[in-house]
């Protein structure tokens, strides 16, 4: 009895232990630093941990240790790790460019992935100490990550790394693999070949495109024009972003060019979807004329984006284009014009505003190109795009259709993280239309093939914002929630995933927070204006916003005029108003298309998810108004 006793003191009291990535940074010559400006340094290293706090914290990690000048974190996932240690010294790069070179600021950061132990908010252990004696061999500037790290990212990032070889560490009994990360040289998806590291499929090919053009807080939005381009030699859309010139007549600005072609690509590389080519293969081309076709042939692209950057004092002009890498020919053009003030609030903006439109365009190219090939040379992607274009249609017989194709890209290639997700969106579909016999079916069915995609690829934004969807259709919001944050954390670009954590917002009886995702889901996507009208209408309904409403309900009835929702939507914000022609008109309608409709169970589906979600008094004055409104339209 006495042993069993101690036995179970010995387990009470073990340390607990788990898996995790931790990155360590600190300042290369902090000290030396200190000693010849002390105010200045002490400034510019608090500047840089605002920038380390939150880039770690956008990419889901947490501070628990720091001293002076060094930095330690955890963080779930070794991919998200990396993704922040380049973001990390990209921007302290940009916030040092114009200090004297014997003054500038540089951090030195290792990455391993080990057993550790905790201790209340601290990390203790072997996993801290090999990230710790990996930042000692980083460069001031530079990435080091233990062999495994590399091992979980190489076929999920495009980096540069060059193997170290085994290394012997302080304090550590084994020697340990280490890889450095050549800075800046792209943090997208990779495919598997030597030279161009990208995944073979695209979703948003330009959904980037100018997205991180770190210049302008006022935009202009210049000379669009898209043309249809023929790829014979193109089988799978990729594209390369060519490092971009400077016109400013100053030397000393080619770090800006530069880092806005490294930013661009970076950013390009959230799209789970996405190819694109990696800096390294891209850098050679700078500054040299093209023939066309050389980048089709030399890289295997379909599309490349050029650019210039031209800046005098403080203003900047940047310009942009896209063109077919076979043919040359140009498909889009834009120009963007601003202050350079803050450039991480421009980034942030200028990406919102421009993403969604440029995205749009190139989808329609690339559904153009599969739906001219014929069917016998169809491929995976091929099929996905075509059924993309079925379930845009929003009809019954579309997503049926929609789901056969998404079936045949999941049967020629059954890794295809993104046809999991897209057969999954229309059983989500299927079960919340009604289109099916057995919604709750539908509706696992939809779980399932998004935890399949989240199991191919974990960065996948749609797979998460697809379970979101499930989650909310059980009125689960607290998880919904999550993922809808988490598909956005994964790319902040997606206009799909802010429409969702809208659709969480608005299910769990949060009218004015939906709101705010649904407008940024439209600056994203314009053209989703039409399909968000209903949600997005009845929002306003219930902040009392009635004449907003009624612009986005007539704007989706013409696009979905038989959208009894819509109808039901312009009915009560129209009695709200006092226009009660119009009211009675829109209640007629709702009659026509749902004869036994009902204000109390249609008023019960606000509430389902409401009273799960929110105060009893606020799902209470949803349903009053809601009711009040129908009511006065003249519904029962």
């Amino acid at each position: 009895m006495q042993a069993a006793l101690l036995e179970g003191l010995v387990e009470e009291h073990a340390p607990k232990r788990k898996l995790t990535t931790i990155l360590c940074a600190d300042c290369a010559g902090f000290s030396r630093m200190m000693r010849a400006d002390e105010e200045r340094t002490y400034r510019v290293l608090q500047d840089c941990r605002k920038l380390i706090d939150r880039l770690v914290g956008e990419h889901d990690g947490r501070i628990f240790a720091t001293a002076g000048d060094s930095v330690v974190a955890e963080f779930p996932s070794p991919v998200e790790a990396v993704r922040c240690a380049t973001e990390i010294q990209q921007a302290i790069e940009l916030l040092e460019a114009e200090s004297p070179e014997d003054r500038r600021m540089h951090f030195r950061i290792g990455i391993n992935v080990g057993d550790v132990m905790i201790q209340g908010n601290d990390l203790i252990g072997d996993g801290v100490n090999v990230a710790a004696r990996l930042q000692g061999l980083a460069d001031p500037g530079g990435i080091c990550i233990s062999g495994t790290v590399y091992e979980q990212i190489k076929n999920k990032l495009t980096l540069a790394c060059d193997d170290l070889g085994d290394q012997i560490v302080k304090n550590i009994a084994d020697p340990v693999r280490v890889h450095r990360v050549r800075v800046g040289r792209s943090v997208g998806p990779r495919r598997q070949t030597a030279r161009i590291a990208t995944p073979r499929r695209i979703r948003l090919a330009a959904a980037g495109l100018i997205s991180l053009l770190l210049i302008a807080i006022a935009m202009k939005y210049l000379n669009f024009n898209v043309r249809s381009p023929v790829q014979p030699g193109c089988t799978h859309a990729s594209i390369a972003v060519l490092p971009f010139g400077n016109l400013s007549g100053d030397t000393a600005q080619d770090y800006f060019s530069d880092g806005t072609t490294e930013d661009i690509i970076a950013a390009l590389g959230r799209f789970s979807d996405l190819s694109v080519i990696a800096y390294v293969a891209v850098e050679p081309y700078k500054g040299k004329p093209l023939r066309p076709g050389q980048l089709n042939h030399e890289l295997g692209v379909c599309y490349a984006l050029e650019g210039s950057m031209r800046r005098n004092r403080n203003q900047v002009l940047i310009t942009g284009q896209l063109v077919d890498a076979l043919s040359g020919l140009l498909l889009w053009s834009d120009s963007y014009a601003g202050e350079f003030n803050d450039i991480f609030k421009l980034r942030n903006e200028i990406t919102q505003s421009v993403v969604g439109k440029l995205a749009i365009k190139l989808i329609d190219i690339e559904k153009q190109r599969a739906f001219k090939k014929p069917t016998e040379n169809l491929d995976a992607y091929d099929y996905l795009l075509r059924g993309r274009d079925y379930y845009a249609r929003n009809t019954r017989s579309g997503n049926d259709q929609a789901k056969i194709l998404f079936e045949r890209a999941i049967e020629l290639d059954p890794t295809y993280a993104s046809a999991y997700v897209a057969l999954g969106w229309t059983r989500a579909r299927a079960a919340t239309y009604g289109w099916t016999e057995f919604p709750g079916e539908a509706l696992k069915q939809a779980e399932s093939l998004a935890q399949k995609a989240v199991e191919l690829d974990d960065g996948n934004a749609e797979a998460h914002a697809l379970l979101a969807e499930y989650y909310t259709n059980l009125s689960q919001f607290d998880m919904a929630i999550v993922e809808a944050e988490r598909a956005i954390a994964l790319n902040p670009n997606d206009a799909g995933s802010y429409a969702q954590r809208g659709h969480v917002l608005v299910s769990s009886g949060h009218p004015k927070e939906a709101i705010e995702s649904y407008e940024t889901a439209m600056r994203l996507n314009p053209s989703m204006g039409s399909s968000l009208s209903d949600p997005i209408g009845w929002a306003y309904y219930m902040e009392r916003r009635y004449e907003e409403a009624v612009t986005v309900l007539k704007a989706g009835l013409r696009a979905s005029p038989s959208d009894y929702w819509n109808h039901a939507g312009l009915a009560a914000s129209y009695a709200q108003l006092g226009r009660m022609e119009e009211a009675v008109d829109a209640a007629e309608e709702v009659r026509r298309l749902w004869p036994f409709f009902d204000v109390d169970d249609f008023v019960a589906v606000f509430d389902k998810g409401c009273l799960r979600a929110a105060p009893l008094s606020v799902c209470e004055a949803n349903h009053a108004i809601i009711a009040e409104g129908l009511h006065k339209a003249g519904l029962k």
